[in-house]
């Protein structure tokens, strides 16, 4: 498929994202998004297997921008009240097109299956970030949090309810209300008095991402015509490589690096149509001797197919691990 072919695809699906947000997901008809595309029924289903599936992708796109911003404030502060404080912040009670896209999504997932398989994808990334805040805060002894994972879905789905009651109900439940409402919960739950949000921090310059498009090749794909889960940590570990040695490549010596763990989150299994893939790999972090990455496949569309991330350790000649230098740490932060 040549790159005309994989616009067509992202111009459907951006196509399907402004149609429903003017007419809703019940709403949406492929006749819908390929007149707003300005492109044939063919092309359409050609790209995508059914009207469920372009729809459930698209919407993805929007969750997926939310969570990614969620991972993010999870990462930011390190006192765990203040990431737990920062966390119901990003609940926006007064974002009401936010609100009710989600609500929107709730009620068509109930038809759908392809939708209600993305929005528990979804769900479920919002339920491990506050887990892993809450378990932080019981380890460091800031709150009593015995079983982290059932605390965070309880609260997820109290949370999910005010959303929608000040979204629907907004002359009942109002913003200042939810706020208050959410807080509350979340101290009964912990059994503290949570401090107020922090500031938002000043934006900063983000490290440079690698990026590359990787064909999809004959050779990856399974009997099911789809890219076999190993091909996709072969992407990663290409681009991981590029990108240390675009930072390291260049120093007399080369510094030894060792890849010491993977972790990896399939989202999404492309297949032969997709045509090709977008891999990124960045700086998630330095410590004394080791780097972490974070790395992402996305289809040209835009939907997440694999979020990883690895820890990479420095070493000397005889292979134990050795600190950082400080160049070596200038580059690997640009």
């Amino acid at each position: 498929m040549t790159s005309a072919g994989t616009d067509t695809r992202g111009e459907l699906l951006a196509a399907a994202r402004r149609v429903i947000r003017r007419d809703g997901f019940a709403g949406v008809t492929v006749g819908d998004i390929t007149r707003e595309a300005g492109a044939s029924l063919g092309l359409l289903n050609y790209h995508f297997d059914s009207r469920d599936d372009v729809v459930a992708e698209a919407f993805a796109a929007a969750a997926r921008a939310d969570l990614d911003e969620l991972q993010a404030v999870s990462r930011r502060h390190d006192d765990p009240s203040a990431r737990v404080a920062a966390y119901l912040d990003l609940e926006a009670w007064a974002d009401r097109d936010v609100w009710r896209m989600w609500i929107d999504a709730w009620g068509e997932a109930v038809h759908t299956e392809q939708l209600r398989l993305t929005l528990e994808q979804f769900e479920r990334g919002w339920r491990a970030v506050l887990a892993g805040v809450l378990a932080d805060g019981d380890r460091r002894g800031c709150w009593r949090c015995p079983d982290p994972e059932d605390a965070a879905g309880r609260l997820v789905a109290a949370l999910d309810g005010i959303g929608l009651h000040t979204t629907l109900h907004g002359e009942d439940v109002s913003t200042r209300e939810a706020a208050r409402w959410a807080r509350r919960l979340v101290e009964l739950e912990l059994g503290v008095t949570l401090p107020g949000a922090p500031a938002p921090e000043p934006a900063a310059s983000e490290p440079t991402p690698h990026e590359e498009r990787i064909p999809i090749r004959g050779r990856d794909l399974d009997a099911t015509g789809r890219v076999h889960p190993a091909v996709l940590l072969t992407y990663v570990g290409e681009v991981r490589e590029a990108w240390v040695d675009a930072r390291l490549g260049a120093m007399d010596p080369v510094p030894r690096m060792e890849v010491t763990h993977v972790s990896a989150d399939l989202r999404h299994v492309p297949a032969r149509r997709d045509a090709e893939v977008v891999v990124r790999c960045s700086l998630d972090g330095l410590g004394k001797t080791s780097v972490r990455t974070r790395e992402t496949i996305e289809t040209v569309g835009g939907a997440l197919v694999v979020s990883a991330g690895a820890t990479v350790v420095a070493t000397g000649e005889d292979g134990t691990p050795r600190p950082l230098t400080d160049p070596e740490r200038e580059a690997l932060a640009r």
